[in-house]
């Protein structure tokens, strides 16, 4: 975990930040301890908290292997010009983030003052997810993202004020952490499927839901205001081996056999990238 990130980070007990305290470990100024994992993430759940399903290595290896093809990239070019325009100071904040791969193309390119393809000059990233699995992977996934074990239902591990941008793809979604952690004049940024995404699987993947755009708004007010909305749609030429790994990167991967078979397949990608701003 760089260190510049960890004040950045709340402690889970007292929500006060973090900082370094010794090689290999943050804590906090009421003396509680964190040790980081060799893979250099954090785990910064709440004590107690109730059981909750996260994505398995299989799943986040199918995310891994589907989105390095390039299959999403309207969805990545969409975040990265959102963190590219974002005016408030402080972090990116990808909450679900899994692998972290969509916040590393939201960043750019990869040094400290690298604008490549419109990337943010030195901004700083945090991926955050209830999977360990998944962090693993974040916490390398690019050198100026920090990764973190949390739980998006809880308290988020993160200081007031601190995201310039909180990114929610294909995420649960929290309103009132979402509003304490981001900046007066920070952005929400949200990735949800529309009516026919995936449509040609939908045999084997969940159908969205037609209340979709609805239970977005009820999800997100009174704490958020909508900015704006745009709808992307796209085809993906798949090969089978990329049939089954859109089928078990997500909730569908619970429902279907992991030896069924697939074949190769032209499906529709619809989604909404819409933009939130707190109501203060």
């Amino acid at each position: 975990m760089r260190d510049d990130l960890l004040p950045v980070l709340a402690c889970p007990v007292c929500a006060e930040p973090l900082a370094r305290t010794a090689p290999g470990q943050a804590g906090c100024g009421n003396g509680h301890r964190y040790d980081e994992a060799k893979q250099g993430h954090l785990t910064l759940l709440p004590a107690k908290r109730r059981a909750l399903t996260a994505d398995t290595p299989a799943m986040v290896d199918a995310r891994l292997r589907f989105l390095g093809h390039g299959h999403y990239a309207p969805v990545e070019r969409a975040l990265m010009r959102f963190v590219a325009g974002a005016t408030a100071p402080g972090v990116v904040l990808d909450v679900g983030s899994g692998p972290g791969t969509y916040l590393a193309h939201a960043l750019g390119g990869g040094s400290e003052d690298d604008t490549t393809d419109g990337g943010p000059a030195g901004r700083l990233g945090v991926a955050l997810d209830l999977s360990a699995v998944a962090v693993r992977r974040a916490a390398r996934i690019h050198p100026r993202v920090g990764a973190v074990v949390g739980d998006v239902t809880e308290r988020l591990p993160v200081v007031d004020q601190a995201a310039a941008v909180v990114l929610d793809v294909f995420a649960p979604r929290n309103q009132h952490e979402y509003a304490r952690v981001l900046h007066p004049d920070g952005v929400l940024v949200v990735v949800t499927p529309r009516a026919g995404h995936l449509a040609e699987l939908a045999a084997a993947t969940i159908s969205v839901d037609p209340e979709k755009e609805r239970r977005l708004h009820d999800s997100l007010t009174p704490a958020f205001t909508p900015r704006s909305s745009e709808d992307l749609t796209w085809t993906m030429a798949l090969t089978a081996e990329d049939v089954h790994d859109v089928v078990h990167m997500g909730p569908s991967h619970h429902h279907v056999a992991p030896d069924t078979q697939f074949a190769p397949e032209t499906v529709t990608a619809a989604v909404r990238v819409s933009t939130w701003t707190p109501v203060r």
